[in-house]
């Protein structure tokens, strides 16, 4: 017989194949395990490109800003008058709008003047605070503008207010539809004094 060499250069012993790990039959406490990791693998990627991508950005448009300052001299500037002022102007607005949103509310009269806007539907009896704040609700989820006055301890409820007689006996025969809280019962068109 002859002598053979069965040497095939490989170093490292050979592993015995690995068991399936996230086989739900055999493993089921360590499949949850690896899906934690891997989640939270995938948000610490996110989180590093989203990282990476504001900084390149970032770096983008300070070269570009310092390239335009120092190629157009001490004297040119780098935003143009009009777009300065566009700007500013949308700063005002915005921070006119987050002052009313946050409660800075401006008065009725201002934005409704009597002379533009005369008619109101008042809506029948005075209510309580509860039933004010749901009949409020119902009107406005159907696209009414509410009006809410308080008078003594209960509140009335009005809405519009409305341009013409016309415009306003259209919203009443709308409002009229309505079943829900016993809204249509005496609602009439007034005229705002």
């Amino acid at each position: 017989m002859q002598n053979m060499d069965f040497y095939d250069g490989r170093h490292l012993r050979s592993m015995p194949p690995q068991f399936d790990k996230s086989d739900p039959e055999y493993f089921a406490r360590t499949t949850r395990a690896l899906d934690r990791e891997n989640d939270t693998n995938h948000n610490r990627a996110v989180r590093m490109l989203t990282l990476i991508t504001a900084l390149i950005i970032i770096a983008f448009t300070t070269g570009l800003v310092v390239g335009i300052k120092f190629a157009g001299g001490a004297e040119r500037s780098i935003v143009d008058e009009k777009t300065y002022n566009t700007m500013n102007s949308i700063s005002s607005k915005m921070s006119g709008l987050v002052k009313e949103i946050s409660g800075e509310n401006r008065q009725a009269n201002t934005l409704y003047p009597k002379d533009e806007f005369p008619f109101v539907i008042q809506l029948g009896k005075e209510y309580s605070e509860t039933d004010t704040k749901n009949v409020a609700q119902f009107l406005s989820s159907k696209g009414h503008t509410v009006i809410v006055s308080k008078s003594r301890d209960n509140f009335r409820i009005f809405t519009g207010p409305y341009k013409t007689e016309n415009e306003a006996r259209k919203t009443l025969t709308e409002i009229s539809l309505y079943r829900q809280y016993a809204i249509s019962a005496n609602a009439q068109i007034i005229k705002r004094i």
